[in-house]
């Protein structure tokens, strides 16, 4: 353009003759752009508005047909009463249909009461009263026979289990209706509630044809509506449409290949249809009803009715601005486009900066509520810096069952996106672990998750971990995470299997490993936003200078280590604007030792019959302790109950084995470790039996388990060295 303005002023200034052409040829050229950019916004305001007016017929349309089925249903259940009371009366029934079609609703051309097969012996194996309309009188008569044979029907099959049929899906009704008809049954039911027979009644579907008719936004437009399976139940006249492109339509309806696109904040669907027949580009816009029955309704416009005027305009006004339009005009008109896109631009900044205000407010309430732990056996602190105003890095942990459970994540991408998935991945973990120890199956679960509708293709590393309080051993899951630092007394990476982040394949299988936490050391963990900071020169902080911070600050509470590590980064990098988010998780493992006051031990064969020599054991050692006798009571039904599942499960038929039983005491805390070398077994995870069912409903087992739960502070379960290890706990303070 900078160019040809160029060439104009040289051309003026060798020819001022030719200058009022090329101010011509100017103008023509910048006129035309106008109308260009007039026509095609002007077509999307007209787009929009045709779209809202589908919306707004499509909804009127569903409203009518709802409320027309609304009330036919309505005469089923006013009739409903009176077709109990004489469940024994045949000929009544012949008069029930008949009211039921005597109704004000003309929408209704029939109506029936089948019942069971020699429901009335007098009757016979069939027996169908059925009330028609025929002009201004209604014929009833028994139209069930072996060659109408109504058992097979689907209005008689839905009810006659006890179901009710909202709408059946149309159908062409040779014996009764004589039509095609949609069915809206119900069950009659005998005085103890079982479906003796199905009261139904039609209605014809040409009542819709006359309906949609009505509703039409220009000459050509015409309605088409289909069954929840995507048939046509009504077409419009031939005149507008043939039957074979109305199952064209449907066809492209069903067609999952057809370029769709959502209207209407996705209310309505819209795909392009050319009608070969008449040589004529149309639009198709159709929804669902909500209502049963949920058909299809489809409208279709035709391009030249719905746009043909703005054609027609765009070259009226082509014309006339060319002969009135002044550069002035031209000026003012750039001014005050531009004007408008500042304008919009402000407004929609504006609107960007409180979405991203309240993503913010929502992410900061998904993180833990606190950030640190302190517990008897473990310290912990979490921080999270997002690089943006939301970030997708997740981090979580909480304690159960003398259980430590924790993890970290980053999710890729950057933004909303980013921060919703690792909202929905954290709410996912608490979720999950908060039922289940395993992390391989936690982790496998959120990987199914993750994949489901996962049309973006986004994913995320994590590293799940579950530390046992007790024993520090430490049970771990990695997806693809960076792979923490164990600080005892030199940093060390543990062994981790990289394995692929969640969200790619579902059908990937995630593999647990373990490691043990010895006393006194500190599990560091991060995401890459830590390794992959930079500074002004573009230089990244590196593993190695992760490693150096945790040998230098390993010995520092967890809290300290963290705030340290910030520190050091923003040394680093100068307050340089980083592209990835920076999450720490520090985990200290320093279990409290106390002074063990009772330390009683029993070692069993895995024989029933020696259950006896537990009941004694366990009598006697908690009589030192002065607990009540029907706690004590409880506590050795519980015991007996875990330790009779060791015998009778852990070891196969034939094969030898001991149970040990270990009760500890330290003035605070009393512990009972069953311990057994059989099949792994986590009674944690078996369901605790229904007390408020009575004892013939209850089913066998589990009795024992629900006391535990009941009693016990925790119960814990590892399985350490190939020995299953479950682990009772009761808060008791003795003197």
């Amino acid at each position: 353009m900078q160019t040809e303005r160029k060439g104009i002023r040289q051309a003026i200034s060798k020819n001022g003759r030719r200058s009022g052409l090329v101010i011509i040829i100017l103008a023509a050229i910048v006129l035309e752009a106008i109308s260009a950019f007039q026509y095609y916004y002007t077509r999307g305001m007209l787009e929009r508005n045709l779209e809202a007016q589908m919306l707004i017929t499509l909804q009127v349309s569903a409203q009518r047909m709802d409320g027309i089925m609304r009330e036919t249903a309505g005469v089923s259940y006013n009739q409903l009463w009176h077709a109990q009371q004489h469940l024994d009366d045949a000929d009544y029934m012949a008069t029930l249909v008949r009211n039921m079609v005597m109704t004000d609703n003309d929408k209704i051309v029939g109506a029936a009461v089948a019942f069971r097969p020699n429901y009335f012996p007098d009757k016979g194996r069939w027996y169908e009263p059925y009330a028609r309309r025929e002009g201004d009188s209604i014929v009833v008569r028994q139209i069930g026979s072996a060659q109408h044979d109504y058992f097979s029907l689907e209005f008689y099959q839905t009810c006659i289990k006890g179901d009710t049929l909202k709408w059946s899906t149309p159908y062409i009704d040779n014996e009764g209706a004589q039509d095609t008809v949609s069915t809206y049954g119900l069950p009659l039911r005998d005085k103890q509630g079982e479906p003796i027979g199905v009261m139904g009644i039609d209605v014809s579907t040409e009542w819709i044809r006359d309906m949609l008719r009505q509703i039409r936004q220009h000459p050509s437009s015409f309605s088409i509506v289909l069954s929840n399976e995507g048939n046509l139940i009504s077409t419009p006249d031939d005149s507008l449409c043939s039957h074979e492109q109305a199952e064209k339509i449907a066809r492209m309806v069903n067609d999952s290949t057809v370029k769709k696109e959502l209207k209407s904040n996705g209310r309505v669907t819209s795909f392009k249809f050319y009608d070969e027949e008449k040589g004529r580009a149309a639009r198709v816009y159709y929804a669902r009803k909500r209502l049963e029955p949920k058909w299809w309704l489809v409208k279709v416009c035709y391009d030249d009715e719905a746009f043909g005027e703005l054609k027609k305009m765009r070259k009226t006004t082509m014309w006339m601005s060319l002969a009135g339009l002044l550069v002035l005009g031209l000026i003012i008109q750039l001014f005050a486009r531009n004007d408008r896109k500042m304008q919009t631009s402000l407004m929609k900044q504006q609107r960007i900066d409180g979405e991203l205000k309240i993503a913010k407010d929502i992410q900061t309430q998904m993180q833990p509520r606190e950030s640190s732990i302190v517990h008897n056996d473990v310290k912990l602190h979490g921080s999270q810096i997002p690089a943006r105003e939301v970030g997708g890095d997740l981090y979580d942990f909480f304690i159960r069952d003398e259980k430590l459970f924790f993890c970290i994540g980053d999710v890729s991408g950057k933004g909303i996106p980013a921060a919703f998935i690792m909202a929905v991945s954290q709410s996912l973990f608490h979720n999950i672990a908060s039922r289940e120890s395993n992390p391989e199956h936690i982790m496998n679960r959120l990987n199914a998750t993750a994949c489901r509708n996962n049309e973006s293709n986004m994913f995320a590393t994590l590293f799940i971990g579950v530390l046992d309080l007790p024993t520090g051993h430490l049970r771990y899951c990695n997806a693809g995470h960076e792979v923490p630092i164990l600080f005892d007394q030199t940093p060390e990476t543990i062994d981790v299997k990289s394995n692929i982040p969640i969200g790619l394949f579902s059908d990937f299988k995630y593999e647990m490993q373990e490691t043990v936490m010895p006393s006194g050391s500190t599990l560091f963990l991060y995401t890459d936003g830590l390794t992959e900071a930079r500074n002004k020169q573009r230089q990244q902080f590196g593993m190695e200078r992760v490693r150096q911070l945790v040998a230098r600050y390993g010995t520092r509470s967890p809290k300290e280590m963290i705030d340290m590590t910030i520190a050091e980064v923003e040394k680093f990098s100068e307050h340089t604007e980083q592209g990835d988010d920076l999450t720490l998780l520090v985990i200290n493992y320093t279990p409290m030792v106390e002074e063990i006051v009772l330390d009683e031990e029993l070692t069993l064969a895995n024989d029933v019959k020696e259950v006896t020599k537990m009941n004694t054991f366990i009598k006697d050692v908690l009589a030192h302790l002065n607990i009540d006798k029907s706690l004590v009571s409880k506590m050795r039904l519980a015991l007996e109950e875990a330790v009779v599942n060791v015998i009778e499960y852990a070891y196969p038929a034939g094969r030898k084995g001991d149970v040990n039983i270990c009760v500890t005491h330290d003035g605070k805390r009393l512990r009972f470790i069953i311990t057994d070398s059989g099949i792994a077994f986590n009674p944690t995870e078996a369901s605790s039996a229904d007390t408020t069912l009575s004892a013939e409903e209850r089913p066998v087992g589990g009795l024992g388990i629900h006391l535990m739960r009941q009693l016990m502070d925790s119960v814990n379960y590892e399985r350490i060295n190939g020995k299953n290890v479950l682990t009772l706990t009761k808060n008791i303070s003795i003197e």
